[in-house]
């Protein structure tokens, strides 16, 4: 058993990543597959069970095999893929049973939004599973210290959609008792998640957050620390300053932060120095969700005029110069690096989605993808979903000696118990915070 251990955690530790162009090959997938299941949406059956079958395997197997057996062929499966889409575009219109949607009446929904943040939630539950069987290309998985790879990136994805999405970006009042309401959800989950590891013997590396910090503890924190900072300056561009400056200028280059986050055989004693991966990076998290909540507010004003040409030529000059700018991309230190990288390959992403939402709308079809708005609505259910049954699966089944014929077959039938829990359960987070707020009245 000791044996093992060692062998599953050297299996995910030391590794070195890809290039940040392989990484964006295989994020732009994601509007590809939303793109081409839209435009054949009207020749399904109106069954609520079938379409939710239709819109998995165009939508979500791709994407497995994308992550697994395909990862070398990512730029022919991008280029087959967008190819059907816009032959299938060109040569047909909607059949007139079509949803079709010119405007939203809500001023502060995002079409774009949903969708990108719906995909980065199922591509984030597929990786966190993948990563651990051979199947999954050891250069998407997590760098060690400098690098990019799919993992690292879709780390820094994930908070910045957190922002996207937020109460902040929609103009929206924040309401103190539900700010920290989720915030006290978010830290009883990475509370649980701690237990249940240690309880377990659960196989962990270190050096990723400390040796109690967890992804849920950064994303409760983030969004606490970043939303006094709003409610104190109420300018999201001097935050996004504010936080940046103190982050990379102070704490990483004037205090040598950075050095003492990377040699990670220094001594633990105490919490701070036990955890400080995950303390110290905070701050950088903290800018990733402030640069999501101002890229939030711009696409769903643009949106919202439908000036999808706006969205399109700023996000993609705005991709090119972040990229081109990036180097020494450490998700560990959350430095400038990462930031300019993370937030490009966002741009990318997001400029993708308006191609879509465009040419979409320009001919009529709907946008709405009832699968990606379940799972956008149910992100923290499906994410917590995601963990546990990745933690199952871990305990029960020697991961790193698995076939990759048997990963598949289980990354699929992961996959499907997750999609089809949002498309078909109510919200278990939700239920439970109307319940905590009825019982207060």
């Amino acid at each position: 058993m000791d044996d093992y251990r060692q062998r599953k955690e050297s299996f995910v530790s030391n590794l070195n990543g890809t290039t940040l162009y392989e990484t964006g090959a295989m994020m732009i997938n994601i509007c590809t597959t939303y793109f081409l299941y839209q435009i054949l949406q009207s020749s399904f059956s109106k069954s609520r069970t079938w379409n939710y079958f239709s819109e998995y395997i165009i939508v979500v197997i791709p994407l497995i095999f994308a992550t697994t057996a395909l990862s070398s062929f990512n730029h022919l499966l991008h280029f087959i893929l967008c190819g059907i889409s816009l032959l299938i575009y060109l040569i047909r219109n909607p059949s007139s049973s079509s949803e079709r949607q010119s405007s939203h009446p809500n001023s502060s929904y995002s079409r774009i939004l949903e969708v990108f943040r719906g995909q980065m939630f199922i591509v984030t539950c597929i990786c966190i599973l993948a990563v651990d069987f051979p199947i999954f290309p050891r250069r998407y998985a997590k760098t060690e210290n400098y690098g990019y790879s799919t993992m690292d990136l879709g780390v820094g994805l994930f908070a910045m959609a957190h922002g996207m999405v937020s109460s902040e970006a929609r103009d929206k009042q924040t309401k103190i008792k539900d700010l920290f309401l989720e915030n006290f959800i978010l830290l009883l989950l990475g509370v649980i998640r701690l237990l249940s590891i240690k309880y377990f013997s659960y196989v962990e590396h270190v050096s990723e957050y400390g040796v109690h910090w967890n992804f849920f503890l950064t994303l409760c924190f983030m969004k606490l620390f970043a939303s006094c900072l709003l409610f104190i300056t109420k300018n999201v561009p001097l935050s996004i300053a504010v936080s940046l400056v103190f982050h990379q200028m102070f704490l990483l280059h004037y205090l040598q932060f950075d050095t003492y986050l990377i040699n990670s055989n220094q001594t633990r004693i105490g919490f701070i120095e036990a955890n400080r991966e995950g303390i110290f990076s905070l701050s950088g998290y903290v800018c990733l969700y402030l640069i999501g909540v101002y890229m939030g507010k711009y696409v769903i004003r643009n949106e919202r005029e439908q000036c999808f040409k706006n969205i399109i030529f700023k996000f993609t000059i705005a991709s090119v110069i972040l990229c081109a700018i990036s180097y020494n991309s450490s998700r560990k230190l959350c430095n400038f690096g990462y930031i300019t990288s993370t937030t490009g390959l966002a741009c990318m992403t997001l400029a993708g989605f308006g191609v879509t939402q465009w040419l979409l709308v320009r001919k009529g079809y709907s946008t709405e993808s009832a699968l990606l708005k379940s799972v956008n609505q149910k992100g923290l259910d499906v994410f917590l979903l995601g963990n546990v049954l990745t933690g199952m699966i871990n305990l029960n089944i020697n991961t790193i000696d698995t076939p990759d014929f048997l990963a598949l077959s289980i990354l699929i039938i992961y996959t499907i118990i997750i999609t089809s829990s949002a498309y078909f359960l109510p919200s278990i987070i939700k239920l439970l915070m109307k319940y905590v707020n009825l019982s207060k009245h």
